[in-house]
């Protein structure tokens, strides 16, 4: 398995420890005798989450025999996705995918979540159901420049006003060297919003934590919904009494969650390879690098290791069908349906913590997607038959 690390560099901060739980997962199942007795050797190359260091350790991974590849940003994807075909080789992406990383007719890049500019119309419907006054909901979205939110803002407007909603605008400052942002506060607040997106990123993401509460926004009586890139290291960055009351939106759990089977022995491993406690982070690495594996386990049930491509690993995971990690729901991916964490709970922050607020699944409005836009990202329907359609409201 070759991983595209991001070990140094501007956004190195956030993903150190989706990078602790691939590696931690390979020693995890090493430990416990391999894939049906053969060993995993993971590979990685620091990219720093830039484009020319991303093609050049992807090619290093190609030349050393990697079978699937896991990566967790779309800069270091996008590039390599037009010689993935070519060269055979699966991604896993842990993130959302982008339009760039659709491949016809075989998929080859395999996402944790929507691309963003689905998620965002799957939380503004959630949005929609629990409002109750009589007035349009008024949502505004605070982020940065990035290409995912750009794909947003050309999106979400018109989901919001087919859900009878109001979208106010978008404030997005640059990713990097941004040190206020008390302009695109005020003005965001100015426009009396109900609810304010914060999909936040890196550093801009502790400025504007900061500022949000040095405005006192959730005073004004603004309620303030971050996603799941915000999350316990975030929280310890910024300040915890700074994002106390915010919700979050999210495809992976709390690590409060304590009641999945799976998670023990996430937070276990943190705690023996890292001396660390675990974040969802963490554990997205985790599962990122268990999904990753569990192609190349049933690659070599169905070819035997002598026969071993990439190929092989992309078919498996492209017909993957009810794998229970013990963390999510039964993943099933299809050629239309590379997404293997389709499904998302509320949470909220609460003394420092992330606590469950929605009892289950939040349900995924496929009816409300337009179909061009699902095409967009690679999206088809959905598996038939699998335990991923309880969530989806048809």
């Amino acid at each position: 398995m070759g991983v595209q690390a991001v070990l140094t560099g501007p956004v190195a901060g956030p993903h150190l420890f989706l990078n602790y739980g691939a590696f931690d997962f390979c020693h995890y199942i090493n430990e416990k005798g391999g894939l049906d007795g053969i060993p995993v050797k993971c590979l990685w190359y620091d990219t720093r989450a830039e484009a020319t260091r991303a093609i050049s350790a992807h090619r290093r991974l190609v030349d050393e025999g990697e079978v699937v590849e896991l990566s967790f940003i779309d800069s270091t994807i996008d590039p390599i996705v037009p010689s993935l075909p070519r060269e055979r080789i699966p991604v896993i992406m842990t993130g959302g995918s982008s339009e760039l990383m659709v491949t016809k007719p075989a998929q080859w890049v395999f996402s944790g979540s929507w691309p963003w500019a689905i998620y965002f119309p799957y939380l503004l419907n959630y949005l929609k159901e629990i409002w109750t006054e009589e007035r349009p909901l008024r949502v505004g979205l605070m982020s940065i420049d990035y290409s995912p939110i750009l794909d947003v803002i050309k999106i979400a407007p018109k989901y919001a006003a087919e859900l009878g909603l109001e979208w106010i605008g978008h404030e997005t400052p640059s990713m990097f060297g941004t040190l206020d942002t008390t302009t695109e506060w005020l003005r965001l607040a100015g426009k009396n919003p109900d609810w304010v997106i914060l999909g936040p990123f890196g550093q801009t993401q502790t400025v504007q934590v900061k500022d949000s509460a040095r405005l006192g926004i959730m005073k004004k009586g603004i309620k303030i919904i971050v996603l799941y890139t915000f999350d316990e290291q975030a929280m310890s960055v910024t300040g915890k009494k700074d994002c106390e009351g915010f919700f979050r939106i999210s495809h992976i759990p709390s690590m409060l969650e304590t009641e999945l089977p799976g998670m023990q022995v996430v937070a276990e491993s943190a705690e023996k390879y890292r001396d660390l406690e675990a974040t969802g982070i963490y554990l997205l690495g985790w599962l990122g690098a268990q999904v990753a594996l569990e192609g190349v386990r049933l690659a070599i049930e169905q070819v035997g290791i002598e026969k071993l491509t990439g190929a092989a690993v992309r078919d498996a995971l492209a017909s993957l069908k009810d794998f229970d990690t013990g963390l999510i729901p039964p993943i099933s991916m299809t050629n239309e349906w590379p997404v293997f964490a389709p499904v998302c709970k509320i949470y909220r922050i609460h003394d420092g913590k992330i606590v469950p607020y929605s009892r289950d699944y939040i349900k995924f409005p496929f009816y409300l997607l337009h179909s061009e836009h699902l095409e967009k990202f690679g999206i088809g329907t959905p598996p038939s038959g699998v335990a991923v359609s309880q969530y989806i409201l048809q």
